[in-house]
């Protein structure tokens, strides 16, 4: 069991954000491969295996306090996520009634079946689960960990000492509630303007239909992350700007994903992301190209207002996408200036532009 499991890697986000290019690209790495499905959500989601193991250790679920966003939207985003309402404790009885309502068969929108069941058999998953409720009560981490295992077994024994990924968006929202169960486990946090991803949201079957409310779903997911991140241990949750990696700072930001997780870089690796990640799996500035300037204006000036909340008690937040493809203009202009001009010699370098951090 202990093998299956050792250092996992779970990369989670708000929903929209990158975790899909970035679990694609990290099974590409030798050391890698993406879980089978590639979101495991019975793990890290609500009524999921770490709320139930929190439960238990630390006698409820932990929760973030919040500014209520206005009452309107607050609906729309109970309809946007018509998850049932989470009781104040998470039985195993509970993540196994979830099993089977959320996470064993699910219709993607194409129309295709997705889940565990991708992973073992209803047969084999009802004894996995038998097991679970059996063990429970005498040793909670153990028996966790052992269905984790179960589902993954089949998958690994084919894999090798290779590490295992899983991309379920909720993980950086229970990165802490996640480390409790995989000490030596790696969160990846991919963040991404939250303009982009609440008019990524509205264009899907799923998520919020409207803007303004993926706009606050963004809020509370990035300050539910920022909590998750507070409680877990220092190193465990490394943050990716989807912007820097695939637009703007790739080869820094790729380093420092490599870095984080504890795998090391090769030229074949690279070259793969070179030729087959782009700037187009950001989509920096959609929201601008999907809505008129009074709606955008709206947007914006919302967003600014969320911003200013994030860094009121210091969470972090992604670069702004349009931002930095002005500045990446801008030094783009700079260098074409700065190369020698035939007879008349080179230009000065310009100042240096200020680089698109915060």
């Amino acid at each position: 069991m202990d093998e299956i499991l050792d250092r996992p890697i779970f990369v989670g986000g708000t929903g929209r954000s990158g975790t899909t290019v970035a679990g694609r690209l990290l099974n590409v790495h030798p050391q890698l491969t993406l879980t089978r499905p590639r979101e495991l959500r019975f793990i890290a989601s609500a009524l999921g295996l770490a709320e139930a193991y929190s439960t238990v250790t630390e006698g409820r679920i932990p929760r973030i306090k919040r500014s209520p966003p206005r009452n309107p939207l607050k609906r729309a985003l109970r309809v946007a996520f018509p998850y049932p309402q989470k009781p104040s404790r998470v039985t195993p009885d509970l993540v196994v009634q979830s099993l089977w309502t959320h996470w064993f068969e699910r219709d993607k929108p194409s129309g295709a079946v997705n889940g565990l069941s991708l992973a073992l058999s209803r047969e084999e998953l009802e004894a996995a689960a038998a097991v679970y409720l059996s063990e429970f009560g005498a040793d909670p981490y153990v028996a966790t960990r052992r269905l984790v295992a179960t589902v993954l077994a089949p998958q690994m024994a084919q894999q090798g000492d290779k590490r295992w990924v899983d991309t379920t968006p909720a993980n950086a929202r229970a990165a802490d509630r996640v480390i409790a169960l995989f000490p030596d486990a790696k969160i990846v946090h991919m963040m991404r303007d939250g303009r982009d991803v609440a008019a990524s949201f509205a264009g899907k079957k799923f998520g919020p239909s409207n803007v303004m409310v993926g706009l606050e779903a963004w809020r509370m997911r990035m300050l539910d992350a920022h909590r998750a991140e507070l409680a877990a241990p220092e190193g465990a949750v490394i943050r990716i700007d989807l912007q820097r990696l695939v637009v703007t700072h790739r080869k820094a930001t790729l380093s420092r994903l490599l870095n984080g997780i504890d795998v090391p870089s090769n030229p074949t690796f690279r070259q793969w992301f070179a030729e087959n990640v782009s700037s187009k799996e950001a989509k920096p500035g959609r929201w601008r190209k999907d809505y008129g300037l009074d709606d955008c204006a709206r947007i914006d000036r919302r967003y600014g207002e969320i911003l200013e909340e994030l860094k009121a008690v210091g969470a972090p937040f992604p670069v702004r996408a349009d931002d930095s493809m002005r500045l990446r203009r801008i030094k783009r202009r700079r260098r074409a200036a700065s190369r020698p001009t035939g007879a008349a010699g080179s230009l000065s370098p310009a100042p240096a532009s200020p680089v698109d951090d915060h």
